[in-house]
């Protein structure tokens, strides 16, 4: 293993930003004809994974292997929800796939969030992203049904939640 985890602030917008826009590059595969994704890279988006990196109840963790950002993982209260987490974020990019290090991002995120008190985390993935999908089921998360076409990213997205916490 030649890979570190830290702590990701507010200095790492920009790298989060990449990360992003190659996860919704990828998406291209499973969407409809003529889908563009969102511009990650955008100077408002990055304004806004700034602001979000720089909130205290924000938690946030970067992946690195030798010295290159290789993925991240953030999240944030669930909104109206107390007691529920919302995985944010948990991007790789392909070649760290496979690798382990999004698990350990994922396992990171969880233990963090059972530390501050949550008992559940839930989390949106495009529905026809597989093996994000599989992913999630391997770890814990199940599909809790619900499921919306997503007018910002122009595709339709599940819900998946793991409850309770604990270590699995």
């Amino acid at each position: 293993m030649s890979w570190t985890l830290r702590a990701a602030g507010p200095e790492d917008a920009e790298a989060i930003a990449e990360t992003l826009q190659i996860g919704f590059d990828g998406y291209r595969e499973l969407a409809p004809p003529g889908w563009r994704p969102p511009d990650a890279r955008s100077a408002a988006e990055i304004t806004r994974v700034r602001a979000r990196l720089g909130e205290p109840s924000t938690w946030a963790m970067l992946a690195e292997d030798g010295g290159l950002v290789a993925g991240h993982a953030g999240y944030v209260p669930q909104p109206g929800f107390p007691g529920s987490a919302h995985l944010w974020q948990l991007f790789l990019r392909p070649p760290w796939w496979g690798t382990g290090i999004a698990r350990a991002l994922l396992h990171e995120a969880i233990a963090a969030a059972a530390r501050e008190g949550y008992r559940r985390m839930r989390l949106f993935t495009p529905r026809d992203q597989a093996r994000a999908r599989a992913f999630y089921e391997r770890e814990g998360f199940e599909h809790t049904g619900w499921e919306a076409f997503e007018e910002a990213i122009g595709l339709v997205l599940v819900e998946y939640a793991r409850e309770p916490l604990e270590r699995r």
